[in-house]
């Protein structure tokens, strides 16, 4: 009984340290998406501030 207990007892550590990466990872997911999604609206805002100082 004792082997199975500490195998259940590695297993849940197992579990905990695994749930702690994929919130880790999910955190890191979503700054990249955020990144993503605002990288079009900074190139248009660059573009057009190089239109107006280099305008006719």
């Amino acid at each position: 009984m004792d082997k199975l207990t500490a195998e259940n007892r590695k297993l849940q550590d197992d579990l905990t340290h695994a749930l702690a990466r994929v919130e880790e990872l999910t955190g890191k997911l979503n700054e990249a998406e955020d990144d993503l999604s605002s990288a079009p609206t900074s190139l248009r805002r660059m573009i057009r501030s190089e239109n107006q100082s280099t305008g006719p």
